[in-house]
């Protein structure tokens, strides 16, 4: 029996080749995202692909999304891929910028996930994977609004893993590096042992079918922010303040 999976922010990036490693390896996939040309043209790679053009942060039109699917389908797989980053200056913050990071980040996936729980395939082990980011480990420059999202996310993930233990669904976090995307690619900065997506949708297919709780990657990049933050607080800080400065 086909496995099916859900992939937000599906049209580029690490949801775009996460939607496709699932689909070469035979499973079905709604590509879910907001662009809709982006999507005819992932679906057209591969017939496992089904494009659903929908804005994380619409609950309205979500929830008709939810309810206009057949009583019978169910999802083995969600991934809560779709994200966005903002940096702010902090002279002046952008309250628009910190609103607009928020909203896709965090209400986002809080949304999806309220539609989406009752459509895991109960009794089968189903998975609900929660992209965070490697960002929240560390106090980096202009990143207090993504940063911030990041970790409300991964504390949302946490906390939900709790409350579902007494089911078989499967929390996974994942918490990536730098992966090189479209959204990346607008840094201005050096990205330490920065990740293919292809390479990063390999290792979210094999971490979620082995049933991990929580992915990071590269190792390389976990390990080093992992040593940061053991330094004392103030330590730690005064290490962030000096980063920015270079």
């Amino acid at each position: 029996m086909t496995k099916t999976c859900l992939i937000t922010g599906a049209s580029s990036g690490m949801g775009k080749a996460t939607a496709l490693h699932y689909a070469a390896n035979g499973w079905l996939v709604y590509a879910l995202a907001r662009s809709a040309d982006k999507l005819a043209e992932l679906a057209s790679q591969n017939d496992n692909i089904k494009p659903v053009s929908l804005d994380v942060t619409d609950s309205v039109a979500l929830a008709s999304w939810a309810a206009a699917l057949p009583a019978d389908q169910k999802f083995d797989v969600a991934i809560l891929n779709a994200g966005t980053c903002e940096y702010v200056d902090v002279a002046d913050l952008d309250l628009a910028a910190f609103e607009r990071t928020f909203a896709v980040n965090v209400q986002g996936v809080v949304c999806c996930t309220r539609y989406l729980l009752p459509l895991l395939n109960k009794g089968n082990h189903p998975s609900l994977a929660i992209v965070s980011s490697m960002s929240h480990f560390f106090p980096f420059t202009r990143a207090e609004a993504y940063g911030a999202s990041k970790a409300a996310v991964a504390y949302f993930a946490d906390s939900l893993r709790v409350d579902l233990a007494d089911t078989d669904i499967n929390v996974c976090l994942i918490e990536p590096g730098f992966i090189d995307t479209p959204l990346t690619r607008k840094n201005d900065f050096e990205m330490p042992f920065l990740m293919a997506p292809e390479k990063a949708a390999s290792r979210i297919f094999d971490g979620i079918n082995a049933g991990k709780s929580r992915l990071r990657f590269p190792r390389r990049l976990s390990f080093s922010l992992k040593l940061l933050g053991l330094l004392p607080y103030n330590l730690r800080n005064k290490l962030a303040s000096k980063m920015r400065q270079q």
